[in-house]
């Protein structure tokens, strides 16, 4: 008799948690309508105001070119951890830009197309993890995972011009026109070629400080260490970004070299391995894809290098990924080769 009623207790289990996947995630039914959801649970009278809000920062982030969708939840239905619910949801809403999710008394969860390492760095670097109040933490989490405003194409910059000077232009105005432009894009792939290995050294010293970044209490001494690489870095990224021309790059590249040795000097406080070369131990496909976690075939030349778990899954399912390129005199070459 035990036994039997023993067997029928399992099979009731089983039947109710079969049955909860069912029900549904009322995030994700919502997120398929717009890009906010705050669950009435944790807004309470507030939730209408707290939407709104977040419905502002989703909008301003999607006029600048960061898509986003924000939720503010119980927890993380059906997965383990807020991370592992965000990128859950951004994989079965099967969207491109970034997911914020958001619950009480849990760590903040994101998924995006920018490196985990890189929005860990930022949400630290914004001290997200201490704000209380789960409405604040999403806006606050957000704009800090988002990463910069993406610049206006050069293309629209070129179509207004030619909408202010009006459709009449012809002959030598036409002429100085096409001149303009041909001199602009020379400029502008010459300083993109010169600013290409500086920031996939930035990129590679980003995902080292979000290895740091996660690491457990004990290394608590290499704060002060991780705090100053985190803003030379961060001041590198915005000398990178507003040059204008070749002669802008140097200032950059000097901050870039500044914030690896304040890297290496929180890596050594920590007790971390610290090597020399700023790709060990990163994906060699591409080091903002952060820490190398297994190996992978890559092209073009398909040979097996280490890398990270998206990189290993895209390969196995037959689609090796290319590895990135950089500028060189003699073409393009794979960023630790060049």
């Amino acid at each position: 008799m035990t036994r039997r009623l023993a067997v029928l207790a399992m099979a009731l289990v089983a039947l109710v948690a079969g049955a909860i996947p069912a029900l549904g995630d009322p995030a994700l039914e919502a997120l398929q309508q717009g890009s906010v959801y705050v669950s009435p649970v944790v807004g309470g009278t507030g939730t209408p105001d707290a939407r709104a809000r977040l419905q502002e920062v989703a909008d301003e982030l999607g006029r600048g070119g960061r898509p986003v969708r924000i939720v503010v939840v119980p927890g993380p239905v059906g997965a383990a951890s807020m991370r592992d619910y965000a990128a859950g949801l951004r994989r079965r809403l099967a969207f491109d830009g970034l997911v914020v999710a958001v619950a009480p008394n849990r760590a903040t969860g994101v998924a995006g197309p920018r490196s985990q390492a890189a929005m860990t760095r930022d949400l630290r670097e914004e001290r997200v993890g201490t704000i209380t109040d789960p409405v604040q933490r999403a806006d606050a989490a957000a704009r800090a995972a988002a990463g910069p405003l993406l610049a206006p194409s050069t293309s629209d910059t070129v179509r207004a011009l030619l909408a202010l000077l009006g459709i009449a232009l012809i002959g030598g105005v036409w002429a100085a026109a096409f001149g303009i432009r041909r001199n602009r894009r020379v400029r502008r792939d010459s300083l993109v070629d010169s600013t290409a290995r500086a920031r996939v050294r930035l990129d590679a010293i980003g995902a080292r400080l979000g290895v740091l970044a996660v690491l457990p209490e004990h290394h608590a001494r290499a704060d002060d260490r991780l705090d100053a690489a985190t803003r030379v870095a961060r001041r590198a990224q915005a000398e990178l970004d507003q040059a204008g021309a070749v002669e802008d790059v140097p200032a950059a590249e000097a901050l870039v070299d500044e914030a690896f040795a304040l890297l290496r000097d929180a890596e050594r406080e920590a007790g971390v391995p610290s090597p020399e070369d700023p790709f060990e131990g990163l994906c060699r496909c591409d080091p903002a894809h952060g820490k190398a976690t297994t190996r992978a075939a890559m092209r073009p030349d398909d040979m097996v290098r280490p890398s990270c778990a998206a990189c290993r899954d895209k390969a196995a399912e037959g689609h090796p990924q290319l590895r990135r390129m950089v500028p060189t005199p003699r073409g393009p070459e794979p960023f630790d080769q060049a």
